[in-house]
């Protein structure tokens, strides 16, 4: 049976004082947290509509700690957005052959 793409997997987090633990992602939360890790420190502005919402599920039920910061834009329609980083080192927990972490 193919397993989900974003289907749930553990990540361990190591917050700014050494702390660590692990929390189960999956779905579109487990999927912005992918598109953090990637841009690293450029941060990540909104990739759609939803996107503020997976970002308040990972902060507020995973207790990811994620910030963020306001930023002006000019062009045709000028305003501000805000950009996501990531304020901890999260990564992905290798599962053995049976699944288990």
């Amino acid at each position: 049976m193919a397993q989900k793409k974003w289907g749930p997997h553990p990540y361990q987090i190591t917050d700014k004082t050494g702390d660590r633990r692990t929390v189960i992602l999956n779905g579109r939360v487990r999927w912005a947290i992918e598109e953090l890790r990637k841009a690293g420190r450029t941060g990540r502005e909104a990739l759609g509509p939803r996107w503020a919402a997976y970002i308040f599920d990972a902060i507020h039920v995973h207790g990811i700690p994620i910030r963020d910061e306001w930023e002006k834009h000019e062009g045709e329609h000028p305003g501000r957005h805000k950009r996501w980083w990531l304020d901890c080192e999260i990564h992905p927990v290798a599962l053995t052959e049976g699944g288990e972490a």
